[in-house]
């Protein structure tokens, strides 16, 4: 299945931006990995599984590994040109993925839905490996210690 990363327009501003880059995944689960590592720092992220044109994919039984997974539904409500919002509504895949239903509540109603995980938390910043050099630790300290003898002497 095509699916198309929705990747939050500002950390913590609940609007999540349609991608123009699909992925090929066989389940929402496996899409969600595939896109996970663009993902900017602070960012929350989903992804909208891609209407055919020509109709609805086939349905195949969702993979062992995605049934009984849970997601948070995004829904761009205002029309195209609008970011996705959280809906606060829950869908979980069963005997199907949970994006095959987003499809069928796109039918009706005449918007696009999209999935992130239930659990989602924003992507964390890269770690700092690096370490302060010894002169900046010994400067910082010189002004924190006493002494005995007035600096102008």
């Amino acid at each position: 299945m095509k699916f198309f990363p929705l990747i939050e327009t500002e950390a913590g501003s609940g609007e999540f931006q349609l991608g123009s880059a699909a992925v090929e995944a066989a389940s929402t689960t496996a899409a969600l990995a595939l896109i996970a590592p663009s993902v900017g720092a602070g960012l929350r992220y989903g992804a909208w599984l891609n209407r055919e044109v020509r109709g609805l994919p086939t349905f195949t039984p969702a993979p062992a590994e995605e049934t009984g997974k849970s997601y948070k539904v995004l829904a761009e409500i205002g029309g195209a040109d609008q970011p996705f919002i959280l809906t606060g509504s829950v869908q979980t895949s069963l005997p199907f993925d949970a994006s095959l239903m987003c499809l069928a509540m796109q039918q009706g109603a005449n918007f696009r839905y999209g999935l992130m995980p239930a659990d989602e938390q924003p992507v964390a910043a890269p770690e700092n490996t690096a370490t302060p050099s010894s002169p900046a630790t010994s400067e910082s300290t010189i002004g924190t210690e006493g002494t005995s003898t007035p600096a102008g002497s």
